[in-house]
């Protein structure tokens, strides 16, 4: 199951502070997520930065059962369809 931890920084991609999603990922067996990737929307695609990016860097790398209160199910942006 997937989820994300929104993370606060500077995205280098579109050059804007803000509420970036980190996804996380927990196996079936496991009590914890692990950090994966970013899960950006830059500019109208897919970020070419998804492992890379500093924002990735500074999220924990575990989300232990006590804190999974911090993410979230879905994303929800601010596109228009």
């Amino acid at each position: 199951m997937e989820k994300y931890l929104y993370v606060q920084g500077f995205c280098k991609e579109t050059h804007y502070m803000g509420l970036q999603p980190a996804a996380y990922i927990r196996e079936e067996q496991e009590p914890f997520y692990v950090k994966s990737h970013m899960a950006c929307d830059c500019a109208g695609g897919e970020c070419k930065m998804s492992r890379t990016c500093d924002l990735l860097k500074d999220a924990p790398d575990v989300i232990e059962p006590e804190k999974e209160w911090r993410l979230r199910e879905k994303m929800k942006g601010t596109k228009l369809l």
